[in-house]
Parts: C-alpha cells; structure tokens; sequence
C-alpha cells in the first residue's frame, strides 16, 4: 500500500511546469480531490482516505482486488469524459 501512496503523491506533484510557483489547473484539481476537508492542505489522513475512496471506485465487483480488466474499465471511462 505504501507504493500507492507514493505513486499518488507523484501523480499529485508531478507536472510538465515543476517550477512554476502556482499550481496548473490539472494540479488544481488533484489537490481538490485529496485536500477532503477544504483547509487548502493535504494531511496524510486525507491521502490514506483518497486512496481509499479510489480504490473502491476502481474495485467494480468489490473484492478488494484491482484487477487488469477493472483497470481497463476505468481507462473506458476516463476516455469517454474527455
């Protein structure tokens, strides 16, 4: 589980403007989505509880398994909102 965190928080932080001051708007948003309680900062309880909340929506027959087909699904998805 702690390379999940990792790979959010990189997904997070990560940006083609790493040294702009202000964060993009697609950063905006991972902020948003993480910072639950609207403080304008990211608790590591907030990020436990993200992931959480991601996993169960990506976990489609709740087995608290990710496999490669519900990821597939979710790339379907994510294709089809933009």
């Amino acid at each position: 589980m702690v390379w999940i965190k990792i790979f959010f928080l990189f997904l997070l932080l990560y940006s083609s403007t790493a040294y702009s001051t202000e964060l993009n708007e697609k950063e905006e948003m991972y902020f948003n989505f993480v910072d639950l309680n609207n403080d304008r900062f990211i608790s590591y309880k907030e990020i436990e509880q993200s992931l959480n909340l991601l996993f169960k929506i990506i976990d489609l027959n709740q087995d608290n398994k990710i496999s490669q087909n519900e990821i597939n699904e979710l790339k379907g998805i994510i294709e089809s909102l933009r």
